[in-house]
């Protein structure tokens, strides 16, 4: 209970040095996707840094994020006293009702070591050992809701319990199921065998897709994948990701033969690279062709042009249903 009182204390405590101006404290509002906005209106949390405590830790910066409503959502530290900070040290993630989340350890931004996360009941749903390394490894399928964890990043199951405490899984050895992120919905479940997913999984996919996947020591066997229109497809790779008709090679090869250098910027003897994003339509086709970085007007504008240009890609697929996909290429001038 004191441990709670002091928690409150705490919070309010923040509150209050940012709106008496603390030096160097910084307020940011967010969207659940990371984009900035720019009130806490239009935001879905936003993120308060405060200067290091000099008691506890001088050289990490005190990170606390609240939900619109003013409940704390997460407290953390950073190295740094950025927009997007580098956490380190524990992380404590909080559901809307105010109750444990996840508790979490990060090491230069990256999490670290063992992650627990919760129910909103407030029951332990799984430990997980999270740890580097040197492989690729895509988790998704028994780490919950966890979405962080990717990557280079390897990731084992030490238990995991349903909403009353029973453990479905222990040591890398069970049963899975992975909820959303407010746990109202199942969206995935299957078995693990020595952290491995084995036999038949079922799971959802954007609420209008079903689908199953036969495994063996986590390699994808089979997979049959159900529409609510009543489509049915059978795929061999959960996810494929855009290709241009003709290799990549050739498509750097189409954007060099087509690409005309314009002559103000040559003259001027200005070069540099263009990042052009774009979309591979479900019928791989390009669409929505824009800068994400630009150097020149006349080179922007040449580079969105050429990219426009582009002949058929093979679509990317999710559960072997095309999927329209963003994607980005570098366009390169040179006046030599």
């Amino acid at each position: 209970m004191l441990k709670n009182v002091l928690f409150t204390i705490l919070c309010l405590f923040t509150l209050q040095a940012v709106k008496a101006g603390v030096p160097d404290s910084l307020v940011v509002y967010l969207k659940n996707s990371g984009k900035k906005v720019s009130s806490k209106d239009s935001a879905d949390f936003y993120r308060i840094i405060l200067p290091p405590d000099t008691t506890a830790d001088k050289d990490l910066y005190r990170v606390f994020e609240y939900y619109p409503n003013g409940k704390i959502k997460s407290v953390a530290t950073s190295y740094t006293a950025t927009d997007f900070p580098v956490l380190d040290g524990v992380c404590i993630d909080y559901f809307r009702n105010g109750k444990r989340k996840s508790t979490s350890t990060y090491k230069n931004g990256a999490l670290s070591g063992e992650q627990t996360n919760y129910y909103p009941n407030g029951k332990v749903y799984d430990i997980l050992k999270i740890e580097p390394s040197n492989l690729w490894y895509n988790d998704a399928y028994y780490r919950g809701y966890s979405q962080q964890v990717w990557g280079t990043q390897k990731v084992t199951v030490v238990e995991l319990r349903d909403s009353l405490g029973n453990v479905l899984t222990s040591k890398g050895t069970g049963h899975i199921i992975v909820y959303d992120q407010d746990f109202k919905t199942i969206k995935e479940e299957g078995d693990l065998k020595n952290n491995k997913q084995e036999g038949e999984w079922k799971g959802k996919f954007a609420d209008s897709v079903e689908y199953i996947c036969n495994f063996h020591k986590d390699e994808l066997k089979s997979g049959t994948a159900y529409t609510k229109s009543g489509h049915q497809y059978s795929f061999k790779k959960i996810t494929v990701q855009p290709v241009f008709s003709d290799g990549r090679d050739e498509f750097f090869y189409f954007i060099k033969k087509n690409l005309q250098y314009p002559e103000s910027a040559r003259k001027r003897k200005v070069a540099g690279s263009v990042l052009v994003g774009f979309d591979v339509e479900t019928n791989g086709t390009v669409s929505n062709v824009k800068v994400v970085r630009g150097i020149l007007k006349s080179l922007d504008d040449e580079a969105v042009r050429v990219v426009s240009l582009s002949p058929l890609w093979v679509p990317g697929y999710v559960f072997g249903i095309p999927i329209i996909t963003h994607n980005t290429v570098s366009v390169n001038f040179s006046p030599y």
